[in-house]
Parts: C-alpha cells; sequence; structure tokens
C-alpha cells in the first residue's frame, strides 16, 4: 500500500464495552472494531482495560505491556500474534 505524509489522527477518548473497543479521533470520527480483534484486551480483567494512556495517535495499556494505533483501528487490524500470550497470561492467574 502506497504511503502518504498525511499523520495519523490523534486520539481524544477511549470507549471499551464488553463487547467493542472504540476510539474517539481528532476529526471528529469515531472508530469502533470488535474487542475480539485484540485478545489481549478481551481477556484482560475489566481493571486492567480501564487504566490507558493516550500519547497522539496511540493508546497504551501499561498492566497488559499493549499498545494500539487510531491506524490499526482506520484499517480494523487484528492483533492475533498476541493471542497465544494474553491467554496464557489469563491461565496463570485462573491458576
Amino acid at each position: 500500500m502506497k504511503q502518504n505524509n498525511t499523520p495519523l489522527p490523534d486520539v481524544i477518548a477511549v470507549k471499551l464495552t464488553k463487547d467493542r473497543l472504540a476510539f474517539d479521533l481528532e476529526d471528529g470520527r469515531t472508530v469502533s472494531v470488535p474487542l475480539a480483534f485484540y485478545p489481549t484486551l478481551m481477556l484482560a480483567a475489566p481493571r486492567e482495560r480501564a487504566r490507558y494512556e493516550i500519547c497522539h495517535s496511540l493508546v497504551y495499556w501499561p498492566a497488559l505491556d499493549c499498545d494500539i494505533s487510531s491506524e490499526c483501528l482506520l484499517r480494523g487490524r487484528e492483533a492475533r500474534r498476541f493471542a497465544r500470550r494474553a491467554r496464557r497470561r489469563v491461565q496463570r492467574t485462573a491458576a
């Protein structure tokens, strides 16, 4: 895909439900994807999901060592490669 020099829109708010992750962007758009796209968030405890930091176009969950950019949501990009690690973390805390 051809790259351009347009900066990514900054995230101004994050909304999490039990099924969806949404970012409100500075340009007025709200982008939403199924929470299943991000297993690390889906498998996390609600208190872990609730603690995040917004830094321009990136949202970071320190307790989960997980970050998601506005570009990821705009492209509908899934984070499948972290699913195994997230499931192991949940299994360890349940044991």
